[in-house]
């Protein structure tokens, strides 16, 4: 009786070694496949089929078997044998992988390694506390003592509860309370039409910053090669965006190549980004206003 749970101190262990495992920087990546393909392909199912097929444990077998004894008409409430364990484990894993894909393909986080890990190991955490708590109430119906049920607290049972609790909280930790990992830090540079719809010849030159402190700017746009204009002591702070709209007046019905480039106040005159944009210039359009459209 000791051994009972045996099934489910394994099956906890490996979820704790998998959660564990995805936060490992540089993991192999043989070994990763090792450790992920037992929790996606078999212990969802096999804490599920234990759960709704507990009568296949040895006490529920002997009480089975006794009733067959005297009603032996009786064979609809048959142990599943480890064969049918096994099938079921596969495919109800499969089952499980199928709807939790749905799932994480409609939420932000997305397929991937660390969710896929922490959605299957959450499951087989649920379904195997489940199954230890149904064993555990179902346990005095096999036993003949007229004792007042007692709570005994086993070291495996112990162990089990402790594993269960670490991946509950890594798994709230990591979704949840962990800080994101930072990233690199970057500058948006673009260019655009200023208004497509109307066939402007103006254009939208803008600068967002997403570096993780301040920082100055400096622009320099040119129209056919010629400089037109001139930013300088542009300063942004984190998330700060900075917009300008600038007319480009052709002097003939030509096109209108038009360059920016940026500089950032740390790489000593070397350009940072570099944007260009083609207008064709149509001709006047309403009153004397003439229009351009984008091209390449």
């Amino acid at each position: 009786m000791r051994a009972k749970n045996l099934d489910l101190l394994i099956v906890m262990a490996f979820v704790l070694v998998n959660v564990l495992w995805i936060q490992l920087p540089d993991r192999p990546l043989a070994v990763g496949i090792v450790l992920a393909l037992p929790l996606a392909l078999f212990f969802p199912g096999y804490a599920l089929t234990q759960m709704l097929f507990r009568k296949h444990a040895s006490g529920q077998a002997s009480r089975f078997s006794s009733k067959l004894t005297f009603q032996p008409d009786q064979q609809t409430d048959r142990p599943i044998t480890r064969i049918d364990q096994l099938l079921l484990s596969f495919g109800l894993s499969m089952a499980i992988d199928v709807m939790v894909g749905f799932g994480l393909n409609l939420v932000s986080i997305g397929l991937g390694g660390l969710s896929w890990i922490i959605s299957l190991g959450l499951i087989t955490a649920i379904f195997t506390i489940l199954t230890f708590f149904l064993r555990q109430r179902d346990a005095p119906a096999t036993s003949t003592d007229t004792e007042p049920l007692r709570l005994r607290v086993t070291v495996q049972d112990s162990v089990l509860f402790v594993m269960a609790a670490l991946i509950v909280t890594a798994s709230v930790w990591i979704s949840i309370i962990r800080p994101l990992q930072p990233q690199p830090s970057f500058t948006q540079f673009w260019m655009l039409q200023a208004n497509q719809a109307n066939k402007s010849c103006a254009v939208s030159i803008g600068v967002q910053s997403f570096e993780t402190n301040a920082q100055t700017y400096y622009i320099v746009m040119t129209t056919n090669n010629t400089q037109k204009r001139v930013w300088s002591s542009i300063m942004l702070q984190p998330q700060q965006k900075w917009t300008q709209e600038v007319p480009a007046v052709p002097d003939a019905n030509n096109n209108l190549y038009i360059e920016a480039q940026l500089y950032k106040d740390n790489t000593a005159g070397t350009e940072y980004r570099t944007v260009h944009l083609t207008l064709h210039v149509l001709g006047a359009g309403g009153g004397s206003q003439q229009q351009c459209t984008i091209g390449s």
